[in-house]
């Protein structure tokens, strides 16, 4: 007998051979493929399909129909990035470090990215050194202070919003971006000199405002590169970063794509070197605030790569919103 319209035709009976083999998977299969179809569905059947978009037409059966814009795109910005090549990202930012280390030590003294350095200036400080310029343990103690706090910050921020998220990501650049905006724009305003101080004059307390914002987007950047997990990349110290290059037993590999974590340790040296060499060009040529402002202008670009970063599948579906990648 012809099937009522609107209704999906049978194609396996209840106690058919074929049905006991293929079992209620076969059902909901087809009744999927029926809903991707266009065709009416009675709601009885709709249960069986799960992750289906529908709506009732009031007659008692259900039809398909695409998911809302707010809803795709909230699971546009839910889906978990491929962290493959995020490792040009990091050495970036590692110009980026090395850039304001540079315009921050020669300006004020003390370092935003570099800790070790801080902790020496503190240290000296105990002791009352050195004489000139005084106070210099307390900007250092309140960068370190600053990193530290933030380095907490981060980590528990992409810990509850699940590290490899998109708007994980553009979320801890943005705040990133805004710190560097916020310092360029008192740098520029003439609220903080950006000239070097004179070692023998008193202490300029409002430099601590570009300071602790430099030291909370170093901290950003460091633990980035742990969550993406290119720890390699510290984006911050060359230290341990210089010993690790030399300890590699296969550092003299032949072809260079043989040894990744080589290539980007080297290009890491380089990049934080190139960006530190930038500062003291800038600085002597044009002024601090330029400065500041190119490394706006690179962090607010790595924030926006992140709208478009490929995901970990190719394809935003739900699923990939629910699997936590590992910290």
């Amino acid at each position: 007998m012809r099937s009522p319209r609107g209704s999906i035709p049978s194609t396996t009976t209840e106690n058919s051979p074929d049905n006991k083999i293929r079992g209620p998977e076969c059902a909901q299969y087809e009744t999927a493929q029926q809903i991707r179809a266009g065709h009416s569905v009675p709601i009885s059947l709709r249960s069986a399909v799960p992750n289906t978009d529908v709506s009732s037409d009031g007659t008692g059966t259900y039809t398909s129909e695409k998911p809302s814009f707010p809803f795709q795109l909230s699971q546009y910005f839910l889906t978990e990035l491929d962290p493959r090549r995020a490792d040009v990202i990091l050495i970036l930012c590692g110009f980026v470090g090395g850039l304001v280390d540079g315009l921050s030590f020669n300006a004020w003294g003390s370092f935003s990215s570099m800790q070790t350095g801080n902790t020496v200036f503190i240290a000296l400080g105990v002791s009352g050194q050195p004489e000139y310029p005084a106070f210099l343990w307390a900007k250092s103690l309140i960068a370190l202070s600053v990193f530290l706090s933030s380095n907490v910050f981060f980590i528990h921020l992409g810990r509850a919003l699940k590290t490899l998220r998109r708007s994980t990501l553009i979320l801890s650049f943005g705040l990133q971006t805004a710190a560097l905006i916020v310092s360029a724009s008192v740098v520029q305003a003439g609220i903080v000199s950006p000239k070097p101080e004179d070692p023998r004059a008193p202490i300029h307390w409002n430099q601590i405002i570009p300071i602790t914002l430099l030291a909370f987007q170093a901290a950003g950047q460091i633990v980035a590169s742990r969550l993406l997990a290119f720890d390699e990349i510290p984006t911050v110290v060359l230290t341990t970063l210089l010993c690790d290059l030399l300890v590699d037993t296969n550092l003299y590999t032949r072809p260079w794509s043989a040894n990744p974590k080589r290539n980007r340790r080297i290009a890491a040296f380089l990049a934080l070197f190139l960006g530190a060499m930038t500062a003291g060009g800038l600085s002597k040529t044009t002024s601090m605030a330029s400065g500041l402002w190119l490394a706006v202008a690179l962090k607010g670009s790595i924030t926006l790569s992140w709208f478009v970063w490929r995901d970990t599948s190719g394809a935003v579906t739900p699923k990939q919103s629910s699997e936590e990648s590992p910290v």
